[in-house]
C-alpha cells in the first residue's frame, strides 16, 4: 500500500507513514486531507481502543479508514479507489502526472472543474537530464543547429 500512496502517486495527495496524531500512531496519513488509513489484522475486529482511537481522531478533525490486510493485498485498486473517493478534489493541476495513479479510478478529464482538452504535446525535459531520442531524424531536427538555417549537413 505504501508504494501506491508514497510521493504524492495517489492523485497528488501527500501520504505519510507511521505518524504520530497525539499520542496514537496512524499507518498513513494525509495531513492536508485529515485522511488517516488503517491496514488492520485479526486483532482489530471489534476492538473497543479502535473504538476510542477513533473518536479521538475525529475530534481532532480526521476521517479514519481501515481496511482488512487481506482486502489491502488482494483487492489494491478497489482500496485505493475508496481511499481516493474520501478525498476533497485533486491538488493536481489539468492532470499533471502520470496517467495510471489509480489504475481502476473512474474519474477523467470531465466534470467539474475539467478542462477542455488540449493537444497533446510532449512533457518538458528534465532540467537535470540531457534529451535521449530514438531516433536521429528527431536528434537532428532538434540539434543546435536547427533553424540556422544554410548549413545542411
Amino acid at each position: 500500500m505504501w508504494f501506491r500512496l508514497r510521493d504524492r502517486r495517489l492523485a497528488g495527495f501527500k501520504f505519510v507513514r507511521q505518524e504520530s496524531v497525539g499520542s496514537y500512531v496512524a499507518d498513513f496519513c494525509c495531513r492536508e486531507a485529515k485522511l488517516i488509513i488503517e491496514i488492520d489484522g485479526s486483532q482489530h475486529a471489534d476492538n473497543p481502543r479502535d473504538t476510542i482511537r477513533d473518536t479521538w481522531l475525529a475530534s481532532q478533525g480526521y476521517r479514519v479508514l481501515r481496511f482488512w490486510n487481506a482486502e489491502a493485498m488482494t483487492n489494491t485498486i478497489g482500496v485505493l479507489d475508496t481511499i481516493l473517493a474520501a478525498l476533497p478534489p485533486s491538488p493536481r493541476v489539468r492532470g499533471e502526472g502520470r496517467d495510471d495513479l489509480v489504475v481502476g479510478a473512474t474519474s477523467g478529464s470531465e466534470g467539474e472543474g475539467a478542462c477542455p482538452p488540449e493537444p497533446h504535446s510532449l512533457p518538458p525535459p528534465h532540467p537535470r537530464l540531457p534529451p535521449r531520442f530514438g531516433d536521429d531524424e528527431v536528434a537532428e531536427a532538434l540539434s543546435p543547429r536547427a533553424g540556422r538555417g544554410g548549413d545542411s549537413g
